[in-house]
């Protein structure tokens, strides 16, 4: 009985070994960068070479599909809303970065005469694309059987220096930029400020007649401006603004919303003053309440009887950084923060009402963590059409990554709300990375040698001009045509090369979200480009050969 044999037949051993060794060998600094999360490559390529073992596939694809899950949701709730402004951007970066390595890819191997199966797998390994990969394998499948290994050999040789490049790019991205992770940072929050401006308040003396007693639900149902009256001061008396609350000329009231829409509201009411609008009681207070009691979560604020139960006025909604100015349709999520303002015993009732259930919010809810995982792997099954009658899939990942995105966005899978704490998602996200790599290492380690001794190097150096080639025009599109901030660069940089442990890299550079942002804007465009440029690169190769 061989007991070293036997501990290596264990997975969990080898898997938590290789990603501590690699852990600890990424940890190491030269001149201000390290490898990080990416030592867990090497630590696996060398247990991979020195044992002559792979770790099971099905363990890497679920680190892979737990690492773009937990980035999807992470990016999700922001990530529509830039598209939305910014969408052109994020196609022209994604598609015509990853179609210039393709050109790179074709062109070196008919100058080097490579076989179309070689180059297939030397641009997926180049971009560190495991679907492009698998897209090239079916086209080989059917066009030209038994040349799946040489796609496979191709995609191991560029593989590893893919990474490392772009770890490292990404580590010294701020310095090419002439900036500072924390002076980026600090950009990018004032960019998402204007793009999504933070609740403000103004202070209002009534002077428009036709506004002379009528109650603030009246005002709110005029529709003018999306802002929220919260307290008026009548005769020296400063009260919460309920619907009831009747408004007259020369009183004071506080109107909260985004500042455009504080100027409609001034314009229709009279003009800003400096007064204040304290209680000199206490009585009337404001207070955030985070919310976390089941029976709140996924309902309206008009099905919550805000007003009627509590007597309190619900000023504005914080939720994964964005604020809100809520209207009665407005449906509250856990973890929301809830700006009320009202009396001592109204803001009680309304804390009572939608809170003080805190120890929730550390919990994951496991049935639409679960339930979503598995809409992401099925969706990437479903067949994408492509000219002449071939078809393209997005893959397990790439499935897992749209669909999480989306539920992300949504917040719910139908009435079922999602709700995962960010240290869950921080977990779910660093986990699935390394056992994502150490799989992926050991399997090209197993082979790495003896298809080096067999090919040569000038594939790996192939390999290396392609990613660079890529890297490059994604640089020079972003910096340069766009401007974009370095870190939201970084991610988007992580994204167009699908590489986790880049973005693992970019995300220890400064505390922001626009590294998260940047690699879920272009993840998809490049993700969908590659796996079909790929069966592209290969159909090229093909045509030249003949």
């Amino acid at each position: 009985m061989n007991t070293l044999q036997d501990l290596l037949d264990i997975p969990a051993l080898p898997l938590f070994a290789i990603v501590g060794a690699g852990l600890w060998i990424g940890a190491f600094r030269a001149r201000g960068i390290s490898l990080g999360a990416g030592g867990v490559l090497f630590a696996a390529m060398l247990y991979g070479h020195l044992t002559h073992r792979a770790l099971p596939r099905p363990l890497t694809d679920l680190g892979l599909i737990l690492f773009v899950y937990a980035v999807g949701l992470q990016a999700g709730p922001r990530f529509l809303h830039i598209f939305r402004a910014s969408g052109s951007h994020f196609l022209l970066v994604g598609f015509a970065s990853t179609a210039v390595g393709a050109a790179a890819a074709a062109a070196l191997a008919v100058a080097l005469g490579l076989g179309p199966a070689l180059a297939a797998g030397l641009y997926s390994g180049a971009t560190t694309c495991t679907p492009a990969l698998a897209s090239a394998l079916d086209l080989v499948r059917a066009s030209a059987p038994g040349q799946e290994n040489a796609a496979s050999v191709g995609y191991g040789l560029a593989y590893p220096f893919s990474v490392l490049a772009v770890v490292v790019l990404v580590q010294v991205l701020p310095a090419l930029c002439r900036t500072t992770p924390e002076e980026a940072a600090r950009r990018a929050r004032e960019d998402d400020a204007r793009r999504a401006p933070p609740m403000e308040y103004r202070d209002v003396l009534v002077t428009n007649p036709n506004c002379d007693g009528i109650t603030v639900q009246q005002l709110s149902s005029l529709r003018v401006a999306r802002a929220v009256i919260s307290r008026v001061k009548h005769d020296g008396i400063v009260v919460a603004a309920l619907p009831e609350t009747k408004v007259h000329l020369n009183d004071v009231v506080r109107v909260v919303g985004a500042p455009d829409e504080l100027n409609k509201a001034v314009v229709m009411l009279g003009c800003v003053v400096d007064e204040p609008m304290v209680d000199p009681s206490g009585n009337l207070v404001s207070e955030d309440v985070v919310v976390s009691r089941d029976t709140a979560v996924g309902k309206t604020l008009r099905e919550l009887a805000v007003y009627e139960r509590a007597g309190a006025v619900v000023t504005r909604v914080r939720r994964e950084g964005l604020e809100f100015t809520p209207s009665a349709s407005f449906a509250l999520e856990r973890g929301d923060i809830v700006r009320v303002v009202g009396s001592r015993a109204a803001v009680d009732a309304f804390t009572d009402m939608v809170g003080r259930q805190e120890r929730s919010l550390e919990e994951t809810s496991l049935l639409p963590l679960a339930i979503g995982i598995a809409l992401g792997v099925a969706a990437g099954f479903v067949p994408l059409p492509l000219p002449g009658g071939l078809e393209a899939r997005l893959g397990t990942a790439g499935g897992a990554f749209v669909v999480a995105l989306l539920l992300g966005h949504a917040g719910r899978i139908g009435p079922i709300p999602l709700y995962v704490p960010n240290a869950a998602k921080s977990l779910l996200r660093d986990l699935g990375l390394v056992i994502f790599l150490a799989g992926a290492g050991s399997g090209a380690g197993v082979a790495f040698v003896s298809v080096l001794q067999a090919s040569g190097p000038r594939l790996i150096l192939a390999g290396a001009v392609v990613t660079l080639v890529t890297a490059g025009a994604a640089l020079l599109l972003m910096r340069v045509v766009l401007c974009w901030n370095p870190l939201t660069v970084a991610g988007a940089l992580s994204a167009t090369m699908t590489n986790p442990p880049a973005l693992q890299a970019a995300t220890e550079l400064a505390d922001c979200d626009a590294q998260a942002v940047g690699f879920a804007s272009i993840y998809p465009v490049a993700l969908i480009s590659k796996v079909l440029l790929a069966q592209g690169v290969f159909l090229a190769v093909s045509a030249f050969s003949r």
